[in-house]
């Protein structure tokens, strides 16, 4: 018996006698290893260990939140008080329950064994080769700044009173860097992340080599005069927007009035007909993929928008009861002591058919956004409104004429739905988010 399911067999014995209705222990543990050197010398260095356990439980009518670092059976009468005592103050008049599990889970492919083989030395070493390789490919390049790699392996258990039994692991790792570089007075910058589960899949070179490209790409820019101009975000850009607006597709968002959806609006067609957004917590194409969320709810792939209509919001099980329907698998902690919240798992808009090249070839006048600043001081989730600062790419006749920077993007996100003229199949994945580049029509641009 581990060592969770001898403290968990104790919490529950201790918190029936305490007089909570139901029960439920999470426990969270976090390996974390960084890397990140600087001017041929190691920077920054971190190896962490984290574990801890979330209790929460029903008392008179009302769930208590209580957590604790130590899995020590000295630490189980307070944590159970601790618990009461949230329970007493409460004010929330939706009822939160535990959930008893599924019968069925899907098998997830999450972990790799052969990720924790790799050696400290090893990684540093990968981060080195990422600082040197930049420094040598251009003499315009003057910094190679945030060179990391890192890898995280994290383990998840849920039980409860229910008969909820259920366990997974997880890894990853991560590499990227920051390339500035210099020409005539002028100093750009770019950068390059690669994630994985395999360093065999790592290219140092690559990553060097990408991020120098940006950078020496984006040098020589100016502004262009405001107009109007067809607008195409490439897919890290597309990426990011659907992030900062990922908010509004969850159901307690709407339910709260912070977002301009809710059941209501289900069956509605809010976005053209080649959009299609899915929330997948079992694919493969993504590393967030997961078995089970944070209550323990089976995940799955969903359509949230399909062909332009929306088909689901994202729930956990207490905003799910309001709306009367059933969890989608979307319920998240902040941690093992974090109250029950909702999240994405892989959230992504499907790719279509055209490629990236060729979308660029149709457009006459037009400007390629590669980067934006004030994603979130510049944008308002509940109205979809925003107006951010870009940098680019001219576009004139099919081609790709020269860098662009100190522009503003305006529009709102809801309407830019209903504006896509084309969703090109080079999706990317930016951590748990993914997308591919779109051709956008009725943006503002403001320029000179």
């Amino acid at each position: 018996m581990t060592k969770f399911e001898t403290f968990c067999d104790e919490v529950f014995k201790q918190a029936k006698e305490k007089g909570f209705v139901d029960y439920e222990l999470f426990y969270a543990s976090e390996n974390g290893f960084s890397v990140r050197v600087f001017k041929g010398e190691i920077a920054e260095y971190k190896n962490s260990n984290t574990e801890g356990v979330g209790f929460r439980g029903t008392f008179n009518g009302k769930i208590g939140y209580a957590s604790s670092e130590k899995l020590d059976v000295s630490v189980i009468p307070a944590l159970l008080q601790n618990a009461m005592g949230v329970a007493e103050i409460i004010e929330d008049p939706d009822v939160e329950k535990l959930y008893p599990g599924d019968d069925k889970y899907p098998e997830v492919n999450c972990y790799n064994e052969a990720l924790n083989s790799v050696e400290a030395a090893e990684k540093i070493e990968m981060a080195f080769n990422i600082e040197k390789h930049a420094l040598s490919l251009d003499p315009r390049v003057k910094m190679a700044d945030h060179c990391t790699v890192l890898t995280n392996e994290t383990e998840s258990a849920i039980a409860n009173s229910y008969g909820l039994n259920v366990s997974q692991k997880r890894n990853m790792a991560a590499a990227y860097m920051l390339a500035r570089v210099e020409e005539n007075g002028e100093s750009k910058s770019g950068i390059e992340i690669w994630r994985g589960r395999d360093f065999k899949d790592f290219d140092y070179k690559k990553v060097a080599g990408k991020a120098v490209e940006i950078a020496l790409s984006n040098l020589g820019a100016s502004s262009i005069p405001t107009g109007d101009y067809q607008i195409v975000f490439d897919n890290n850009k597309t990426t990011d927007m659907l992030g900062v607006f990922s908010s509004i597709f969850m159901a307690e968002q709407g339910q709260k009035g912070f977002s301009l959806l809710n059941k209501e609006r289900l069956g509605e067609v809010i976005a053209k007909e080649n959009i299609t957004i899915r929330d997948d917590g079992v694919t493969d194409l993504c590393l967030n993929s997961r078995a089970f969320d944070a209550e323990g709810v089976a995940t799955k792939n969903k359509a949230v928008i399909e062909k332009g209509v929306l088909k689901t919001l994202l729930y956990n099980t207490k905003a799910a009861a309001k709306d009367g329907v059933k969890s989608t698998g979307n319920a998240s902690k902040a941690g093992f002591g974090g109250a029950i919240t909702t999240s994405i798992t892989n959230f992504y808009l499907e790719p279509g058919t055209t490629s990236h090249e060729d979308m660029i070839k149709g457009i006459e006048k037009g400007v390629l956004i590669t980067d934006l600043a004030g994603l979130h001081s510049g944008v308002n989730p509940v109205s979809g409104d925003f107006s951010v600062s870009a940098d680019g790419f001219l576009i004139e006749g099919g081609k790709v004429i020269r860098p662009v920077d100190q522009i503003t993007v305006a529009g709102n996100f809801f309407e830019m739905l209903k504006n896509v003229e084309i969703v090109a199949s080079d999706l990317k994945f930016n951590d748990s988010i993914g997308a591919p580049s779109i051709l956008v029509n009725g943006l503002k641009v403001a320029g000179l």
